[in-house]
């Protein structure tokens, strides 16, 4: 992580790490292992409805338009701020290892558990902030992971060093769970780093909202839509177009002045007069023979 980067520069690279190793090793594999997987398998931008009435937002994908190389320079700009804020945040709070009630002091291992909690929250509020379809299964893999945190270190803090292990957490979670500075410091400097990303989450949609932000609002919002759907749509037009080639190979069965038909209709027309052998008045001679 970037903070100990920083933390290398500032003790001009003599070994000391920031963070307890076994905690630093369980950062990746542990408590931020379920929010990708939570976002990448579960997540949905937009629902499978609006993509089969919207079928022009596949052509985003078609683009990269999430995936660009001006995205990921953002991302990581965005990273680099973030770890900014945190460690020089945390170093100003925790100057001269903050004397605590009890007249003494914290200690760089407090000091170092208290910026490591800081950053998961942060990275984690992030992930709560991009997710635009939450699920149970999300509420398990972000606010739960923050949960798995606290009660790891409470525990392991505890008891890995009575085992021999860790025993850099030797008298820290009493003076870290008790102190209000860790609690405050926690919630106010993720806060802090996710106040830029929210502001410019609210400006991109408010004042410049691309086409799957206003059909994101339909489906928040449940709005109908009264045009066609294209399926319904298409099957009318199939229809038209049959009985627009039965017109032209048939044609209108009486629309000829032929007369022919004429006589043809005259012949099975029972409303007409007929002679003594079925013939039509206007077939019969007009005048006899003498």
């Amino acid at each position: 992580m970037t903070r100990g980067a920083q933390y290398t520069f500032q003790n001009v690279f003599s070994g000391q790490v920031i963070y307890e190793s076994w905690t630093l090793s369980f950062y990746n594999v542990f408590y931020t292992v379920l929010p990708p997987l939570a976002l990448g398998i579960l997540d949905q931008f937009i629902s499978a409805r609006l993509l089969d009435r919207y079928p022009q937002l596949y052509m985003m994908g078609q683009n990269n338009y999430f995936f660009r190389l001006k995205v990921f320079a953002e991302w990581i700009a965005n990273a680099f701020y973030h770890s900014l804020v945190l460690y020089a945040a945390t170093q100003l709070i925790w100057y001269g290892d903050l004397i605590q009630g009890d007249g003494k002091t914290a200690g760089h291992w407090v000091w170092g558990t208290a910026l490591y909690g800081a950053v998961l929250l942060t990275v984690l509020g992030k992930a709560a902030l991009v997710t635009s379809n939450w699920t149970k299964y999300h509420v398990l893999a972000i606010p739960g992971s923050m949960a798995v945190w606290y009660v790891f270190i409470a525990a392991y803090g505890s008891l890995g060093p009575m085992a021999g292990l860790s025993t850099e957490y030797r008298g820290v979670v009493p003076r870290l769970y008790t102190s209000p500075i860790f609690w405050l410091q926690t919630m106010t400097l993720a806060m802090l780093c996710l106040l830029r990303d929210f502001a410019w989450k609210y400006a991109k949609r408010m004042y410049w909202p691309q086409t799957y932000h206003h059909i994101q609002e339909i489906q928040k919002y449940n709005i109908q839509d009264y045009r066609p759907r294209m399926e319904q749509f298409q099957k009318a037009i199939r229809k038209v177009r049959q009985v627009q080639r039965m017109r032209k190979q048939r044609g209108y069965a009486f629309s000829q002045a032929d007369e022919s038909q004429t006589r043809v209709l005259q012949a099975y027309d029972t409303t007409k007069h007929r002679g003594r052998y079925g013939e039509m008045a206007s077939s019969r001679p007009t005048g006899g023979t003498k």
